[in-house]
């Protein structure tokens, strides 16, 4: 890496990393790496539980961080070099053009890189559907004790007061941040509370007004900064984590030249707004990528296997909640008075600020294993299928949706975009698909004497590609491979899930299995073939 690339404090270390190599850090951001919002993610594991399904997953939040932040400066710089040719770029991102100001926005960039995922809650992305639900939802979870509602609300306070639509990670990593702000004002590194607060911006925009003109970086550098972090199209975020998911779980799909999609990289500047773009002479790797991206959900994201470790573990932290009062003297030494404190983004900022409680996977593992010990039968039921009982897990009813797809197709020789229209409709229709499970499940769930009270069955349909905006539909426009690759990623995913919250009953649905899986998808096709031949 050359030496530019550092930002604006000296050279401390270099960590080598399993993916992009040697990886330089500076003074500023050895002393963060040492704080415990980022010791933190040592323990926070990149794709959650799923080592459960793909052994060799467990790399951590931390080591996606660094490979942010590495590939970040490196974009960033590439935005310098556009800076030192074009005037028209530099009046559009800084004060003045100036090697100063350049390193400052490198430092900018790589401190956003390194913060983009803080608040990652356990498990990743694997439990934040269920903080979500606890936090917005709790009654319809279950909990009905004062005490915890009442932590709840606040903790629904405190995302809200970020914006209507702000990601629970997406909160947590402000409020995260902000803590680190302040804990840097006692640290002797020249400008570095300021300079992330520029990072912050550039990971959330919309936070300051204007930029001390002395920094030398317009808030539309920020804005470009984070186009870095996020885009439609080839951002180092998705750079990072598809190569470094792949080399992980094994999966053979996710490789892509990032030194060719880096040296791609334009910087345009519309109506004296800057952005970056990667040219039509860069789409083989534009494809490459979006290629990978698709089967990595495919194969990896939305592996059946995935979502039904995913789907207990939400239940094993509702139980967790439920029954904190059993469980978390084990551990916290009664800290907090329950689970809602913990998920209160300001008291779980200040716990982990003074390193009390990290609520990472390793307290949460301990949580479930104490849930085993010492919990309900449900409690019990659900913290097995974690630990060691696989045949607990939530059953898969379709494990691979095109074959659902081809079957329907192979009796109506419609398109399967048009297939994939219906399906959605019967799965997102209650009266339909409980219809479907009555002729299929609860028919044969009768014969064996099971009440259908006690069965429960999750629909999960889902979209890789949900809808193509901006920059990206001109892009796919070029591209017949790339119009049919987000044709066939538009196809919706159907999975669906048959558990019981009562181990006999799951045991007795897990022994008829495959009649209860074959019973479920026929009756699937012939509801989906009958609505498409009338």
């Amino acid at each position: 890496m050359r030496p530019e690339f550092l930002g604006i404090y000296k050279p401390r270390a270099v960590i080598q990393d399993s993916i992009h190599g040697i990886i330089p850090i500076n003074e500023a951001e050895y002393w963060i790496l040492q704080t415990p919002f980022l010791r933190r993610l040592h323990e926070i594991k990149q794709l959650g539980l799923s080592y459960l399904v793909f052994p060799s997953a467990t790399h951590s939040r931390l080591e996606h961080s660094l490979g942010v932040m590495h590939l970040a400066s490196r974009m960033a710089y590439r935005v310098i070099e556009a800076s030192r040719r074009s005037s028209k770029v530099c009046s559009a991102l800084f004060e003045k053009c100036d090697d100063r100001v350049y390193s400052t926005f490198i430092q900018v960039a790589r401190l956003a890189g390194l913060l983009h995922d803080l608040g990652h809650p356990p498990f990743s992305h694997m439990s934040e559907d269920t903080i979500e639900d606890l936090i917005f939802n709790p009654e319809l979870r279950g909990l009905s004790d004062d005490s915890i509602l009442g932590s709840l609300s606040e903790a629904k306070n405190a995302i809200i007061k970020l914006g209507e639509y702000t990601k629970i990670h997406e909160a947590y990593t402000k409020y995260f941040i902000e803590s680190l702000i302040d804990m840097s004002r006692s640290i002797e590194y020249s400008n570095l509370s300021y300079l992330l607060e520029l990072a912050l911006e550039s990971i959330s925009p919309g936070r300051l007004k204007d930029i001390d003109v002395e920094v030398g970086i317009k808030l539309e550098a920020c804005a470009v900064i984070n186009k870095i972090l996020s885009n439609n199209i080839v951002d180092v975020d998705r750079l990072d984590y598809l190569v470094r998911d792949a080399k992980y779980t094994g999966v053979i799909y996710g490789y892509i030249d990032i030194d060719r999609v880096l040296e791609s990289l334009e910087v345009t500047v519309i109506e004296s707004k800057p952005d970056i773009s990667l040219p039509v002479k860069a789409l083989p790797t534009i494809e490459d990528v979006f290629d990978a991206r698709f089967k990595m959900y495919k194969s990896l994201y939305y592996h059946h296997k995935f979502t039904s470790i995913q789907l207990a573990l939400d239940r094993a932290i509702v139980r967790i909640a439920v029954e904190w009062s059993n469980l978390e003297g084990k551990i916290f030494d009664n800290t907090v008075s329950n689970l809602g404190e913990l998920l209160n983004p300001i008291r779980l900022s200040d716990l982990i600020r003074e390193g009390i409680i990290y609520f990472d996977d390793i307290e949460v593992l301990s949580l479930i294993k104490i849930l085993n010990l010492k919990g309900s039968s449900i409690g019990r039921r659900w913290a097995k299928p974690l630990l060691h009982e696989r045949r607990l897990l939530p059953i898969s009813l379709i494990k691979r949706s095109d074959e659902v797809i081809a079957e329907i197709k192979k009796r109506v020789g419609k398109r399967v975009e048009n297939i994939g229209r219906v399906l959605e409709e019967v799965f997102h229709d209650n009266d339909v698909f409980s219809s479907v499970v009555e002729r299929s499940i609860y028919r044969i769930t009768r014969n064996l004497s099971l009440n259908s009270s006690d069965i429960i069955t999750e629909r999960a349909p889902r979209r890789i590609v949900k809808e193509v905006l901006g920059p990206t539909s001109d892009i796919i426009e070029t591209s017949t491979y790339l119009r049919m690759l987000v044709d066939i990623a538009s196809t919706p995913i159907i999975s669906t899930y048959l558990l019981s919250d009562y181990e006999d009953i799951h045991l007795k649905l897990y022994s008829y299995r495959e009649t209860l899986r074959k019973s479920f998808i026929k009756e699937l096709v012939e509801e989906v073939t009958s609505r498409i031949k009338s």
